[in-house]
């Protein structure tokens, strides 16, 4: 119940109540009743004041509390937009814009790499998140170590090529050698672009999540010296071309559409390689123990899915970029 009609149900009360006046004997908030059968317009009067008051006194403190909601809210998107702005990394040259025919290519040392390819991105950005920052924070200022959370850990520039009108370039971005008394903390990256054709990322000790992206893919995460993590691929509209995906510790998941096709090699000596579809036709198929080989929708371009400690995996659905194995 809103605070206006509580307002008015207690003047109800008060008006309908059986308390009387000791000079004449009347119930108070009872009309008054002329020889005419008219209330009387002072009882009248009174009970309508009592009424727009009660009105007006809501009236008041809801636009009170409706103010001090509207302060705090904006208050609160105010902190995430500065806190999202202070961990962007500019990106030099020409803005990345809807229209573009972008590629990526980013080497992160450790931390987690995802881009997401969707028209609904204006523009190009790139955000980084250090993690376990809170607790960076704290460990660094007990030992009396600088620590800055919004350093210049990357770089980003968009390349692009003479004689291409602007239409089709490459963004690049690589780390610095900024780090904590010697030690840089693994760090998270977020690449948002309206278009991205083709990828290629290098990363270890986190996941790699391709959403959207058409083109060639060539992802590594991890090697024989360094710890790896998932890799994620999520095809878009258009059908991706030709796939490479390499961990040396995790799972290898391309979540595919009916329209994409190849000649895929799928293996995990250590684990599961799987191809699961209901669409299109495969030919030549030889599954074995941690690998399968075969031909889908007559295709030509290579994909191969490779995972030295964990599975790998093809799953055919319809909307792919739904789909969360």
């Amino acid at each position: 119940m809103s605070i206006l009609a509580s307002s008015l149900v207690l003047v109800a009360t008060f008006a309908g109540s059986k308390s009387y006046n000791s000079d004449y004997q009347t119930p108070i908030g009872e009309a008054h009743m002329h020889s005419n059968g008219q209330i009387s317009r002072t009882n009248r009067t009174r009970v309508m004041a009592m009424i727009m008051a009660a009105g007006l006194s809501a009236t008041m403190i809801g636009g009170i509390s409706g103010c001090k909601e509207r302060k705090r809210m904006g208050g609160i998107q105010a902190r995430i937009q500065a806190k999202k702005l202070a961990h962007t990394v500019p990106i030099d040259g020409i803005p990345i814009t809807i229209g573009q025919f972008t590629a990526v290519d980013i080497e992160n040392p450790s931390g987690d790499v995802e881009i997401r390819s969707h028209s609904r991105h204006e523009k190009a950005y790139v955000e980084f998140k250090i993690r376990k920052e809170q607790w960076l924070r704290w460990r660094m200022a007990h030992q009396g170590i600088e620590f800055n959370p919004v350093g210049d850990y990357f770089t980003a520039e968009y390349i692009v090529p003479d004689g291409s009108l602007n239409q089709y370039g490459t963004l690049v971005v690589r780390p610095t050698d900024l780090s904590i008394e010697g030690f840089r903390p693994p760090i998270d990256v977020l690449i948002s672009i309206p278009r991205c054709d083709g990828a290629k990322v290098s990363t270890s000790n986190g996941r790699i999540m391709i959403t959207g992206v058409t083109g060639t893919l060539e992802l590594r995460n991890g090697d024989e010296f360094t710890k790896g993590g998932d890799i994620i691929i999520r095809t878009g509209e258009n059908p991706v071309e030709e796939v490479m995906a390499y961990t040396s510790k995790g799972d290898v998941h391309l979540v595919a559409s009916p329209e994409n096709a190849g000649v895929f090699d799928i293996s995990a000596p250590r684990g599961d390689a799987r191809f699961s579809s209901k669409f299109g036709y495969v030919d030549h198929s030889m599954p074995e123990r941690g690998r399968w080989t075969g031909i889908w929708n007559d295709g030509t371009n290579a994909i191969s899915l490779h995972s030295e400690n964990g599975n790998a995996e093809v799953y055919v659905t319809e909307q792919p970029q739904f789909y969360r194995p």
